[in-house]
């Protein structure tokens, strides 16, 4: 069962991402990538403007509920006494973007008080679509398989997308998490551009093999079973994780602040995430997780 507003708003990041597939494509084909530094220093590109533009517009259009983006961002004042609202990043892995690297991704989430209600997380240049809702499992879709060819994505008109409701059933794999032996090597997902000395002596300490990933593919992979942990000892927002937290929640994993010792908090007075380290199904338990709630790491 795909419920309505799921169904809505994985329409919407497919168009979205369209959009921002197409300006990488120029991008790429001309070799200028050209963006520019907000106030917070980090980059801003054409396709994050359009795409949190599309996003906004139609998801404005079909529900009722305020909207906070990374491009947009919803003051707490306007946000702290709502039951429920929109929270965004149109386009998570913008130096991926800039540099070439396929790994970025559009991200949507649907805020209830203080914790996630459904998230969607669409990878356009890899052809993945994740999405979960509460209580409702979390689900990968590979985009190239849905459409036979991912170039025939392009002959649809972004303002126009309603997929296949059944067909993204049937196109759908539940995601439990890692399937791998316990065993074997732990594998640490790790940023290309927001990698620190914490985070590689992290993973140093439990001699993990590192997988390299952009933006919230990160987590993602953790609910898929392609690594097992992520730890992330720098600097993320709220719409950095919200979509992929409940992706990984949902497939029976966990993202862990490294300062509570609990599960993040969303609709917070300040939108910034303590550190934190995410786990797969198969790490909730072991040694890393015990270390993580006992203090020892």
């Amino acid at each position: 069962m795909l419920s309505n507003m799921l169904y809505d708003t994985i329409c919407i990041a497919v168009g979205a991402g369209q959009i921002s597939r197409n300006i990488f494509q120029e991008y790429s084909s001309t070799n200028a990538s050209s963006y520019f530094i907000k106030d917070d220093a980090s980059p801003i590109t054409k396709a994050d403007i359009q795409s949190n533009s599309y996003i906004m517009e139609n998801l404005s259009t079909l529900y009722n509920y305020e909207i906070c983006s990374e491009e947009a961002i919803l003051e707490y004042a306007r946000r702290k006494n709502l039951e429920s609202y929109w929270l965004i990043d149109p386009l998570d892995g913008t130096k991926d973007f800039i540099a070439g690297i396929g790994e970025w991704t559009i991200n949507i989430a649907l805020v209830h008080r203080n914790e996630i209600l459904l998230g969607v997380v669409y990878a356009p240049c890899v052809g993945e679509l994740y999405f979960a809702s509460k209580n409702q499992g979390s689900f990968l879709i590979d985009m190239a398989k849905l459409f036979s060819n991912m170039n025939n994505i392009n002959e649809l008109n972004p303002t126009e997308i309603r997929l296949d409701r059944q067909l993204l059933v049937d196109s759908s794999i539940r995601l439990h998490g890692g399937q791998k032996n316990k065993t074997s090597k732990i594998i640490a997902c790790s940023s290309r551009f927001h990698n620190n000395n914490l985070s590689s002596e992290f993973i140093a300490k439990y001699d993990a093999d590192i997988l390299l990933l952009g933006s919230s593919l990160k987590i993602c992979a953790l609910a898929s079973g392609k690594a097992d942990i992520y730890p992330r000892f720098n600097g993320t927002k709220e719409w950095d994780i919200a979509a992929s937290d409940i992706i990984l929640r949902e497939s029976g994993g966990i993202i862990i602040d490294y300062e509570t010792k609990k599960p993040p908090m969303y609709n917070k007075e300040t939108i910034s995430n303590n550190y934190f380290v995410a786990f797969s199904s198969t790490q909730i338990g072991g040694v890393i997780y015990q270390d993580i709630l006992s203090g020892l790491s």
